[in-house]
Formats: structure tokens, C-alpha cells, sequence
């Protein structure tokens, strides 16, 4: 961890639900809360106005998905983090929060993995993610690359340098951008370079949906 302050966003509209989390937050000095969303216009606001580092969203909210939220924030700071804590655990809801850019998605009721672990991971590069949902997207994307490949075999073939390939194996076994760079002896700042190259390729637009596409396709080994 570095001595920087993230400052964080919380969107959730049950009152329980966000005085625990903001006790929790407002207790890390590793960041700084800023006024809790209750509603998707109150997040899209907050976003527009001021640098929000790291989106902890709830999906179900009054005026709409948090979805919007998530996508709002990568379109403004595509290097900002966002993750996903709802009830929510399948359907095409949870697939469309990944391709949003959510970084990790959490069940809430999952006690596997708090919110701070969440957020200390996404930090450290990694994706946090409930088994629950692991799951559905490892499925979701195993089907659309089989489907893909049965329509037309060409388009199922993508191309990945080698340092790309190494890059996102590394990246899938949970190590951080700057571990990998130290493992490949490369610059910490040409790591998200080869990582945006990849989700190009990929058609992607997160790590977590990068190395699912990828290793369905037979482009890694997990």
C-alpha cells in the first residue's frame, strides 16, 4: 500500500446497510469517504463534480441500476476502480456489471470478503469476487467463446504477443500490476499499457472479463 488517499464513493439507499459500511470506511486511513449516494442521479452528480478513485455500488437502487453509476466512472477515469456490492448473484445483470468495468463484484452475503478486503485488493490489482459469481462468469464466458466458435472459427482467433500472454497470466493468478512488472523486469508503467492492449483485443473492458475470455479461448492456462 502506498501513503496516498483514494477517495471512495459509496452507493447504497438502505440506511443499515450504509452506516455499516461507512463506519467501516470512515475508519481505514487509507482513503477518504465522501457523502454517500442513495440514488443513481445522486452518484452520477458525484462523479461529474469531483475525482472519486474507488465506487463501492449496490445495484438495486431507487431510480435505476448502479450499472450506470460504474460506467459513468470508467468513461470519466477509466483508471478509477469500481466494485459491486449486491444481492444480486445471477442473471445477465451481473455479466453487464463486469463489462461495465466493475473490478469486483461481492455478494452481500458473503463474509468471505469484507469491504475493506475488497478494496485493499482492487488496490493491489486484483479482483475481488464471490465464488457465487466467479462461477456464473466463468460459465457465461465458456458458452459465448463455444457459440462464437461454432458461428464462425475465425473470428474466435485473437492474437496475443507473448509478453501480453505473460502479462495476463500473471495478472490471473491474483499478482498486482507492480509485481508483475518486477517479475517480467519491466517498468510498473508499461504493465496497464500491455493491459489495455489486451482488453482491446479482447473486446473487453476489465481484468476479471480479460482473463475469463482468455482463458476460454485457449489464449492462457489459469
Amino acid at each position: 500500500m502506498t501513503d496516498r488517499i483514494y477517495n471512495i464513493l459509496l452507493l447504497e439507499d438502505l440506511r443499515a446497510v450504509a452506516k455499516r459500511l461507512s463506519g467501516i470506511l470512515e475508519r481505514w486511513p487509507g482513503g477518504r469517504l465522501l457523502p454517500v449516494c442513495t440514488t443513481v442521479a445522486e452518484a452520477l452528480a458525484a462523479i461529474e463534480s469531483q475525482p472519486v478513485d474507488i465506487l463501492i455500488a449496490d445495484l438495486q437502487l431507487p431510480d435505476g441500476l448502479g450499472i450506470e453509476a460504474i460506467r459513468a466512472l470508467k468513461a470519466k477515469r477509466p483508471e478509477a476502480h469500481a466494485i459491486v456490492m449486491s444481492v444480486l448473484n445471477g442473471g445477465p445483470v451481473v455479466l453487464d456489471a463486469i463489462r461495465a468495468g466493475a473490478t469486483g463484484y461481492v455478494v452481500k452475503d458473503d463474509e468471505s470478503i469484507g469491504v475493506l478486503s475488497a478494496v485493499e485488493m482492487v488496490l493491489e490489482g486484483k479482483s475481488p469476487m464471490s465464488a457465487t459469481i466467479a462461477r456464473l462468469i466463468v460459465e457465461s464466458m465458456q458458452g459465448a467463446a463455444n457459440d462464437q466458435a461454432a458461428q464462425d472459427p475465425e473470428e474466435a482467433e485473437i492474437s496475443l504477443t507473448p509478453r501480453e500472454r505473460d502479462v495476463l497470466t500473471m495478472i490471473s493468478r491474483g499478482f498486482s500490476y507492480r509485481e508483475v512488472a518486477e517479475m517480467l523486469g519491466i517498468s510498473a508503467q508499461t504493465v496497464p499499457v500491455h493491459a489495455r492492449n489486451i482488453y482491446r483485443k479482447l473486446e473487453t473492458t476489465s481484468k476479471t472479463e480479460a482473463v475469463f475470455v482468455a482463458h476460454s479461448r485457449g489464449l492462457i492456462d489459469l
